[in-house]
């Protein structure tokens, strides 16, 4: 199989102001279950009241020269990517792969606002979004996998600096370990997917954890506009027949499985 292309800077701004024109905001939807989330959570702009440590980790990341070697599966599947190694910086990395404030801020509101105590994230990076995660509820817990040992090894380090308990990093190819962790997990009542950005994986991963949600469960998909292959896949999950609500918000997608509403699909500016 090929890897994706990832979309070059001006085909991302052009794709971003297609969703911004075709998006509405909270003021143009009619479903209350939409308008109160939006309302309530992903304008709210809450913070954990301790976020400035977890930024201060980030700033550490950021500046942080030392090289490591890193085994990147994310945009690829082929064979021929099996053991690839390249040396990149700390810095560059958390840069540019790690979310920023606002969407990892946005991440710990959708978990304390649908109160999940189960959370799984699958691609850890530096561990960032994990910890922003981990604050969300207090008796939360976070299983998040890696799948380079070396980014693995900093994102511990984030997690022991933080004092986070409640963190159970997995290291290990997601399409090995991602059955066995929920086996052991039994239930994912928050789904966080920021690996392996192709259409085919998304939507074997998507189909995998759906055994392990429930209607209640959230379902949250990273970088849909990333390539057309993530566009794609994005499109076949709202289409998917256990999907009641999607929501674009154009750096993810969020997805929703509950009884009683109307199956549709919001493009909302955010």
């Amino acid at each position: 199989m090929q890897s994706e292309k990832k979309r070059n800077k001006p085909g991302l701004i052009f794709s971003f102001i297609k969703h911004y024109i075709e998006g509405n905001s909270r003021y143009g939807i009619h479903s209350p279950f939409v308008y109160n989330l939006l309302t309530e959570c992903v304008y709210s702009g809450s913070l954990p009241a301790d976020y400035r440590m977890i930024e201060e980790q980030r700033k550490k990341l950021e500046s942080d020269k030392r090289i490591i070697e890193v085994s990147d599966l994310g945009d690829r599947r082929d064979d021929s990517a099996e053991g690839v190694m390249q040396k990149r910086s700390i810095s560059a990395i958390a840069k540019k792969s790690v979310k920023s404030r606002r969407q990892s801020a946005l991440l710990y509101r959708l978990a304390k606002y649908f109160e999940c105590y189960n959370i799984l994230e699958l691609g850890t990076c530096f561990g960032i979004t994990t910890s922003y995660l981990s604050w969300s509820l207090p008796g939360v817990v976070v299983n998040t996998i890696e799948g380079c040992p070396q980014v693995a090894g900093i994102a511990k380090s984030v997690f022991e600096a933080l004092n986070l308990k409640n963190v159970r990093l997995h290291v290990g190819n997601i399409d090995e370990i991602l059955i066995p962790v929920l086996n052991n997990t039994g239930r994912a009542d928050l789904v966080f997917l920021d690996a392996n950005h192709t259409r085919d994986a998304t939507l074997e991963y998507f189909n995998i954890v759906l055994d392990y949600t429930n209607e209640n469960s959230v379902f949250i998909i990273d970088d849909i506009h990333r390539s057309a292959g993530m566009e794609y896949a994005w499109r076949e999950i709202c289409d998917h027949r256990s999907v009641s609500s999607t929501i674009d918000l154009f750096y993810m997608g969020l997805v929703f499985f509950r009884k009683g509403l109307s199956k549709e699909s919001f493009v909302i500016r955010y």
